[in-house]
């Protein structure tokens, strides 16, 4: 995979938000305020090297809380101004981000579905074959993989062999960073 992205020039990255970029909340819990979020070591750092490369950033992030009756959107915008703020501090930015609020079943946009990647792909003029996903579950690198983007699923050291849900497993974003820009030297 690696060696296809280098010969095919790399135009955008697209990264999962919770458990990617900042600390996964607890199976079925999600951050709803900023004091929530927390960032994982290394992932500012890893994004900005993808700045500096001169990469598209993408987010693209499940929330399905927002569907909730009783959820107020403005906690969502708030998490994201604050993950925003975050990275700033670090020299890192994403260059767009996007959500999908609806619950399990009801959306195109939701994760396995490519509906995000599709968007972004039309607002920012780039080919998706030249796109790599990161994230750290199955849904993650499938919805890359259905539109012809790359995939790096974040895992553990014993799911290093990549499966037909990856090209490659990395520790954390950092590394799958290091593994895009220098080929796993």
């Amino acid at each position: 995979m690696m060696r296809y992205l280098r010969r095919q020039r790399l135009q955008a990255v697209f990264l999962d938000r919770d458990g990617t970029i900042n600390v996964k909340p607890a199976a079925g819990k999600y951050i709803r305020s900023p004091a929530e979020l927390t960032l994982l070591p290394g992932a500012a750092n890893a994004i900005a090297a993808l700045n500096a490369a001169g990469l598209l950033t993408i987010l693209v992030t499940n929330q399905r809380w927002l569907a909730e009756e009783s959820t107020d959107s403005d906690s969502y915008i708030a998490v994201q101004v604050q993950l925003e703020q975050l990275l700033a501090r670090e020299g890192a930015r994403l260059d767009a981000a996007y959500c999908c609020p609806h619950a399990v079943g009801v959306c195109q946009c939701r994760k396995p579905g490519a509906g995000m990647l599709l968007r972004a792909a039309y607002e920012h003029a780039f080919d998706l074959n030249r796109a790599v996903i990161i994230g750290d579950t199955d849904s993650d690198t499938r919805a890359g993989l259905s539109v012809g983007a790359a995939a790096i699923r974040i895992g553990s050291p014993s799911d290093r062999v990549p499966d037909a849900c990856a090209d490659a497993v990395a520790c954390d974003l950092y590394a799958a960073v290091r593994l895009l820009l220098d080929g796993g030297d």
